[in-house]
């Protein structure tokens, strides 16, 4: 409306690739309000198969072996608010097992195992079409796929990340020595394995473009030419593009453990468990060297060339090894527990524990180096000239793809994206205890109440070295000229740093009645909290920030933070006519009915203001809360229309500013499920059965409703469009 008085765009400037998705893509609206309702199916198919093997060589030694095989294939939406495109994921998994069990005397049995498994999958997105078959000059390397396109507050393309091929070999061998003396049961052994991840990753080679009305926004004009998503849209002018070059990462790494357990009984009513586990694990390499990492100041001397950025490190330059970061030596962890009865009478026990537990990184996340700059490119664009014509502003006008990899003259896109791990990194660990009562009620009904604790600490995140300063003359356009590093040469430095930690606490009941009477039930049910510095439920270790020069604004709720879980067991077994009728007796009898009944609250969510609000070159922002969020709780829900929380208690941040609201305040609706069978045996002749089985998911079609959209500008914002 800034550019093109009386609201209207003139068709001459109506970007052509825009029209084409317009018409062909975009379904029209069956809901009064201008929505689209529609089912999206989600086929899943899966196989498995087992095979065992027990072989007593002796009395003193038995072999085991086993075989496991479990495939599949599954379609799915990738997300967004309309059908777009169609994710398919075909995977193959085995394992081999050996084990041998060896008792060398009464008192003294070795175990030995070894273990093989093989895990590969592949997606792939179809239509196998690209922008570029949509009418733009957008190139894509590698298998094509639809982009993905989001207009704020309107519609959502949605597209995902693909891969041909990924997974990992993994072999394991591990010996355990038991041994029984006096009160003392005392076990020590150890274990090594060699982890081979593959990811043959096309990253968003299709490209990702951004539409949020800054570009026919007029700031001079005042808020009511703020601009608009869809006209930008139309337009085919983003605010930002991200286009990768695809990547096959390779990382191998070993782990080994030494430990050793002792229960020792000093009480035939108390036993206390004490344990100790050394444990050594080699930062991942890859076989091509294709990691790095960033040290401010200091000029890489393996990447030959003037054009490589100062502060890029990769293997080979002094003080970086393959692995980036040293060999860390000192993981001892200890574990201490006990078992207590303080009555003698067998109907109460009082049970804690408590340990230190290392963690590692997972070869997807290690290997994310060598989907940057020098190796591959993740790059945004924060100058596009349209969707016709993407590449138009970049020097000469030219795709920089393909992309291809030369370590003795490597290329640069700039301003390049950098990513590493932090010299200093150190393998994250865990704080786990729990503390529990257990008492039996009457003979078959006991019921358990339980602590249980966990504190993460160093836990791995890629904070952003190179975030850019606000200043008055800030544009969306200018956001790698205001970095302080080498602007304009570098954009985002991502260095994965052992800063963050987490926190949960649990109480955990249960209640079990065991079977008598033809009846048994088990119930659980847990009330939480787990707390996070920075979003860490991601497939990668850069979740994102609002700011990444004030990551306190995103310590707040876990992504997976459900306060209370409540799941029940019920199995009745109608066997109480064996003495009746032959009727009563053969029809009726015999039949055992089971139920598992599941209630969920809710997971958070967030509020964004769906704009690049600070002006940081992330569309990340969430909003200013200005009054009170929550609705009457009994409220009538039968309209998924009307909004789940009060809209008016938010409002948009000022320009260059963070918002309030606190990461994953709200909670979105619960889950209620309930699951039934029902079977039979039937005695065919003395060595025959045959069993008659009927099972029901989501026996009463309980609706399981989405989160609300959670994007302060769209027409949707509050209301629930999902389930």
């Amino acid at each position: 409306s800034a550019l093109f008085p009386g609201n209207v765009v003139p068709k001459s400037r109506l970007d052509p690739t825009a029209q084409n998705i317009l018409n062909q893509y975009i379904p029209a609206s069956n809901l009064p309000g201008n929505f689209w309702q529609g089912t999206i199916p989600n086929p899943y198919n899966t196989s498995e198969y087992l095979t065992k093997i027990d072989h007593a060589i002796s009395g003193r030694q038995r072999l085991t072996g086993s075989y496991y095989l479990t495939q599949g294939h599954n379609s799915q939406s990738p997300g967004g608010n309309i059908p777009w495109s169609t994710q398919n994921f075909d995977w193959r998994q085995q394992n081999v097992n050996l084990s041998d069990t060896l008792s060398l005397n009464p008192n003294t049995v070795n175990q030995f195992w070894m273990t093989y498994t093989r895990n590969f999958g592949g997606r792939l997105s179809t239509p196998e079409l690209s922008l570029g078959d949509l009418g733009s000059s957008f190139n894509v390397q590698g298998t094509p796929s639809l982009p993905q396109i989001a207009v704020t507050g309107y519609f959502t393309l949605s597209q995902a990340i693909s891969g041909p091929v990924a997974g990992t070999n993994f072999y394991s061998v591990r010996d355990q020595l038991s041994y029984t003396r006096g009160r003392h049961s005392l076990k020590f052994g150890g274990e090594l394995s060699l982890n081979k991840d593959i990811q043959q990753t096309l990253l968003n080679n299709y490209g990702v473009f951004s539409f949020t009305g800054a570009k026919t926004a007029n700031t001079k004009l005042g808020a009511a030419f703020s601009g608009n998503a869809l006209a930008d849209f139309v337009l085919g002018v983003p605010v930002t593009m991200n286009q990768d070059a695809p990547i096959t990462a390779y990382d191998n790494f070993w782990t080994g453990a030494l430990f050793l357990q002792d229960d020792y009984r000093i009480h035939p009513h108390l036993t206390l468990n004490l344990g100790l586990r050394y444990e050594l694990q080699t930062p991942p390499t890859d076989p091509f060297d294709r990691e790095s990492t960033f040290e401010l100041g200091v000029q890489s001397q393996v990447l030959k060339g003037s054009n490589v950025p100062t502060g890029l490190l990769v293997p080979g330059d002094r003080g970086i090894t393959r692995g980036i970061v040293s060999l860390q030596k000192l993981h001892f962890s200890p574990r201490a527990g006990l078992a207590w009865d303080p009555s003698g009478n067998g109907k109460t026990s009082i049970r804690a524990g408590a340990g230190i537990f290392y963690g590692s990184i997972s070869g997807n996340e290690w290997n994310s180096t060598s989907n940057y700059q020098p190796f591959a490119v993740r790059e945004q664009f924060n100058t596009v000239q349209s969707l016709t014509n993407p590449y138009g502003l970049l020097p000469g006008g030219v795709s920089p793809f393909p992309y291809n990899y030369n370590p003795a003259s490597p290329g640069f896109i700039f301003p390049a994206a950098i990513y590493g791990m932090a010299p200093n990194f150190k393998w994250p660990y865990t704080y786990q205890f729990n503390f529990s009562v257990q008492r039996q009620i009457v003979k078959d009904f006991t019921v358990t109440a339980a602590y249980v604790g966990s504190l993460g600490r160093r836990l791995p995140f890629a904070e952003d070295l190179n975030y850019p300063f606000y200043n008055s003359t800030a544009t969306s356009g200018n956001v790698n000229n205001r970095r302080p590093i080498e602007p304009g040469i570098l954009s985002n430095i991502f260095s994965v740093q052992p800063v963050m930690n987490t926190a949960y606490h649990a109480l955990q009941i249960t209640a079990e009645k065991r079977m008598s009477s033809h009846f048994m039930v088990k119930g659980f049910y847990t009330f939480s909290k787990d707390i996070e510095d920075v979003q860490l439920d991601n497939n990668t270790t850069n979740g994102g920030a609002e700011d990444y020069r004030n990551l306190a604004l995103e310590r707040g709720r876990s992504d997976n933070d459900r306060r209370h879980v409540m799941v029940s067991s019920i199995i009745w077994n109608m066997d109480y006519f064996g003495k009746s009728s032959p009727l009563l007796r053969n029809v009726i009898n015999g039949w055992e009915l089971s139920a598992i009944v599941t209630l969920q609250s809710g997971l958070p969510f967030n509020i964004t203001r769906g704009s690049d609000v600070n002006l940081d070159g992330n569309n990340t922002d969430r909003v200013n809360v200005v009054g009170n969020p929550y609705l009457d709780p009994h409220r009538s829900r039968s309209d998924v229309s009307n909004a789940w929380f009060s809209t008016a208690a938010f409002a948009a941040p000022a320009a260059g500013t963070d918002g309030n609201l606190g990461r994953n305040v709200l909670d979105a609706p619960g889950v209620r499920n309930v699951d039934l069978g029902i079977f039979r045996n039937f005695k065919v002749r003395e060595r025959l059965t045959l069993q008659a089985r009927g099972e029901l998911t989501n026996a009463f079609n309980l609706v399981n409703l989405s989160a609300p959209n959670g994007t302060l500008s769209s027409a949707s914002f509050g209301t629930i469009r999902t389930a």
